[in-house]
């Protein structure tokens, strides 16, 4: 059922407007750009990862947590579905270094953010980053 529901959410995402509109007020101009460019599915991905940080106890005041929740996948591009059902598997693709090119793109605007985006899947980061990656596992 997950792989259905993904797929399904791939090629058909759908992205709710208030949402998108509440979660650009966080983001300065260079991330929005970033973020518009992301693939539909990473930035509905995105979305479904923000709205529960927001709502969750431990992260909903953490501004720069809702930023990563927008923003953690950036480094993804466009990539097609094949390679992203082979990552899931534990084939190694490109989307490996996701977190690096994340990294890259934000070093200059926020640091900070940049160098979480850089450890999102490190476990043991802390205990945000803990929640964060239970949130975006939901996700």
């Amino acid at each position: 059922m997950y792989i259905i529901r993904k797929a399904v959410e791939y090629f058909f995402p759908v992205i709710p407007e208030d949402l998108y509109l509440e979660a650009m007020e966080l983001l300065n101009e260079k991330e929005k750009k970033i973020f518009t460019e992301m693939a539909k599915y990473d930035r509905k991905h995105s979305l479904e990862v923000y709205k529960k940080v927001r709502e969750n106890d431990i992260l909903k005041n953490e501004i720069l947590y809702k930023k990563l929740a927008l923003l953690h996948d950036c480094g993804k591009g466009n990539t097609n579905v094949a390679v992203r059902v082979l990552h899931k598997v534990n084939i190694k693709t490109g989307l490996k270094e996701h977190p690096d090119r994340g990294f890259m793109k934000l070093k200059e605007t926020d640091e900070e953010l940049a160098v979480l985006i850089k450890n999102h899947h490190v476990k043991s980061y802390g205990r945000f980053m803990d929640e964060f990656q239970r949130l975006d596992d939901l996700s």
